[in-house]
């Protein structure tokens, strides 16, 4: 973490650091890829995917992509340099293709040209199929980590039936890649919209759920093999 004595840099508060070693200790590095679904209130989302950032590019030091769903990615960045986070380490999606007037944090994305209406295509974006994005495809051939702003912004310009397809299609891109692991964590209000949160959590393997006031209130593991679908029934932990 940068010096606090930078001007203009607000270190993370103890609380919020508390949870970045929580966080960290749930998010597994081993084994296969894997999917986790973080349960938050909307109000707490800008926060929580700083801890997130936190967790995974300093604490952890993986090297990572975010996928801006619900801001452009320069406000995020910009958050970033505010709390001292090193961006070293992460590239950035904007899914919204929005060219923002905004130039706050300097970090420079790879811009989802047909989103945000066919983020069904997004996942052969990402992974450069035929040639459709080199640059980023190279990026994702390295990255460790996927974190995905609130995807439940998705169906304001999609229907529910793009935005699983968008999932399966992302999910098989991490299949094809056995060798590389990839861990994608995404938050969302599961009370925004209920009926996504509820596909998401049937194919994460983990989902932490946490209350108002950033505890951990349970955390359920759906599928202990890594992204292929388990038997094994919710339990909390």
């Amino acid at each position: 973490m940068s010096d606090s004595r930078v001007v203009g840099v607000r270190p993370v508060n103890e609380k919020d650091l508390q949870l970045v070693k929580i966080i960290s200790s749930e998010i597994q590095t081993e084994g296969e890829s894997a999917l986790y679904l973080i349960s938050v209130k909307y109000t707490n989302l800008v926060r929580l995917n700083l801890v997130l950032l936190k967790a995974l590019l300093e604490r952890k030091q993986k090297k990572g992509i975010m996928i801006t769903i619900d801001r452009p990615h320069q406000y995020v960045s910009h958050l970033l340099q505010l709390h001292g986070i090193d961006q070293t380490n992460l590239s950035f999606v904007d899914a919204i293709s929005v060219q923002s007037s905004d130039t706050k944090g300097g970090a420079v994305a790879a811009e989802f040209q047909k989103g945000p209406f066919h983020i069904e295509v997004l996942p052969e974006f990402i992974a450069g199929s035929n040639g459709s994005n080199p640059d980023i495809s190279s990026e994702f051939s390295m990255v460790e980590f996927v974190v995905m702003d609130n995807v439940s912004t998705l169906l304001t310009y999609n229907t529910m039936a793009s935005v699983e397809t968008f999932f399966t299609k992302y999910l098989q891109v991490l299949r094809n890649r056995a060798s590389q692991r990839v861990i994608t964590v995404l938050a969302m209000d599961k009370d925004v919209h209920p009926v996504l949160f509820e596909f998401v959590s049937e194919i994460a393997t983990k989902t932490i759920e946490l209350s108002p006031d950033m505890q951990i209130r349970h955390v359920f593991q759906d599928n202990l093999g890594g992204l292929a679908k388990s038997d094994i029934s919710k339990g909390v932990i």
